[in-house]
C-alpha cells in the first residue's frame, strides 16, 4: 500500500475546511460515516455524495417519503472524481470501493442484491455502474436488503447517497480542494440528470461525529415522525438518534489515518435544562449550543459533569417558532444515562471491521408540530473552548 507524508507545505495552503460548492442533483460532499479521515488532504478517500431534487433539496432529500433517483432502461450511472483525487492502481474501480445508499443514516443498495456492475468508466478515474437487467433500476423499486429496514415506517426507495471508498478506497485526497460530478444516462448516452459539487479538504484529522445504524439492524433513526411530548429511544416504536464518533486520527501518514478505528468512549450530552438544573453557566464562547453541551466523562464515574468532566461540543437546537419543550440528550436506562461505548460492544461484527464508538441519544418532541432539527456539533480542538466547530451532524425529527 502506498506511503504518503503530509507535506506541510500542502496543508499550510488551506484556510477552511470543508467549504464547497454544489449544483444540480448533488447537494454537498461530506466525511463518509465509516471513515475516520475521509476528507483529510494527503489522505485515502472517504466520503458521501449527497444528492437532491429540485422538489428536494438539501437536507429535505433524506426525508423517506421523497423517492431518490433510479437508472433508466439501458442507461447508466457514472461518478467521476473529476479533480483533486489521485488513482491508486492496486485498487480496483469495483463494488469495494462504492456503494449505492438510500437515507442517512445509510442504508446500502448492494449491487449484487439489487442488480447493478461497477467498473472503470471511459476515464481513468471514473466509476461506471450499469443495470444488469434491461428494464434498468426503477427508482420506485430501490429498497434496501438491509435486515432491520422492513421494519421503518416509511421505507426508503430510490438512490440518495453515493458511498465513495467502502470496503476499500481507490483514490487519495490530494490537493486543496476534490470535485465529484455525478451524471445519469439513458439507453442512447444522453445525460437525463447530473451535477457535481466539491469539497476543500481538511488539512490535518479531526475528530468525527457521523450517522449511524449499526445498534438497530440498520433501521432508519432519521426523520421519525412523533407526537409532541414523545421521547424518541423511549416511546414505543421510536429509536434513539445513534451516532458513531471517531477519535481525532495521527496525521503521520495515508497509512495511519486509513488504519485508525479509534472511538470515544464515556460521551454523552447534557440538555440546557439539565445544564439549568445543576446551575452551570456556559461559557460566552460556547453560547451558540443552545440546545446542551456534548461531554466526555474523563473521571470515570458514569455521570456527566462540565465542572469535572471534558467539554468536547454542544447541540445547536433548530425547533419551529415558539415551540418549548423540546430536548436532546443522552439516552437513558431507569434513570441513568447511556454514554458512548466502543462498537464492537454495542454491534461486534462492524464494530471490528469499522471501529469508533457508538452514542445514542433521545430526543423530545416540543409543543409546535413541524421539523425539528438538533446539531450535534464537536469542537475542532477539544482542549481549547474557543475553539470553532469540527465535524457535525443534523438529524430531523417530525413533531405531529
Amino acid at each position: 500500500m502506498p506511503k504518503r507524508i503530509m507535506s506541510a507545505l500542502a496543508v499550510g495552503a488551506f484556510v477552511l475546511p470543508n467549504i464547497g460548492t454544489a449544483d444540480g442533483i448533488v447537494s454537498k460532499i461530506v466525511n463518509a460515516p465509516l471513515s475516520a479521515t475521509g476528507t483529510v488532504a494527503n489522505a485515502r478517500v472517504g466520503i458521501n455524495v449527497y444528492l437532491q431534487k429540485p422538489d428536494a433539496m438539501g437536507i429535505e432529500f433524506m426525508d423517506p417519503n421523497v423517492v431518490g433517483y433510479g437508472i433508466p432502461p439501458g442507461g447508466s450511472l457514472e461518478i467521476e472524481m473529476a479533480e483533486g483525487f489521485e488513482r491508486d492502481w492496486d485498487v480496483a474501480l469495483t463494488q469495494s470501493a462504492i456503494m449505492l445508499v438510500t437515507g442517512a443514516p445509510q442504508q446500502g443498495l448492494p449491487g449484487k442484491v439489487l442488480g447493478y456492475t461497477v467498473q472503470d468508466g471511459e476515464d481513468e478515474n471514473t466509476f461506471l455502474i450499469t443495470p444488469s437487467d434491461e428494464a434498468g433500476l426503477p427508482a420506485e423499486q430501490l429498497m434496501s436488503p438491509a435486515p432491520g429496514a422492513k421494519g421503518d415506517p416509511v421505507p426508503n426507495k430510490g438512490i440518495k447517497v453515493i458511498h465513495i471508498g467502502f470496503q476499500q478506497s481507490a483514490f487519495f485526497n490530494m490537493g486543496g480542494i476534490g470535485k465529484v460530478t455525478v451524471r445519469i444516462k439513458d439507453a442512447t448516452g444522453a445525460v437525463v440528470d447530473s451535477g457535481g459539487a466539491t469539497l476543500e479538504f481538511d488539512e490535518s484529522p479531526v475528530a468525527q461525529i457521523l450517522p449511524t445504524n449499526f445498534p438497530q439492524k440498520r433501521r432508519n433513526h432519521n426523520w421519525q415522525s412523533i407526537n409532541s411530548g414523545d421521547t424518541t429511544g423511549q416511546t414505543e416504536g421510536t429509536l434513539p438518534l445513534t451516532y458513531m464518533i471517531y477519535g481525532q486520527s495521527p496525521a503521520d501518514d495515508v497509512d495511519t489515518m486509513y488504519a485508525f478505528k479509534g472511538g470515544l468512549e464515556g460521551v454523552g450530552v447534557l440538555s440546557t435544562p439539565q445544564l439549568n438544573q445543576i446551575g452551570y453557566s456556559k461559557p460566552e464562547v460556547l453560547e451558540r449550543y443552545n440546545g446542551g453541551l456534548v461531554l466526555q466523562d474523563t473521571n470515570g464515574d458514569g455521570t456527566l459533569d462540565p465542572s469535572d468532566d471534558t467539554i468536547i461540543g454542544g447541540i445547536i437546537a433548530s425547533a419551529p417558532a415558539g415551540a418549548k419543550g423540546q430536548e436532546l440528550k443522552s439516552l437513558e436506562t431507569d434513570g441513568t444515562p447511556v454514554l458512548s461505548v466502543l462498537t464492537e460492544k454495542m454491534a461486534p461484527k462492524p464494530g471490528k471491521r469499522w471501529g469508533g464508538s457508538m452514542l445514542m441519544l433521545q430526543f423530545t418532541g416540543g409543543d409546535k408540530p413541524g421539523k425539528y432539527r438538533p446539531t450535534v456539533a464537536l469542537l475542532k480542538n477539544s482542549s481549547d473552548l474557543a475553539s470553532a466547530d469540527g465535524a457535525s451532524y443534523t438529524y430531523t425529527i417530525e413533531v405531529k
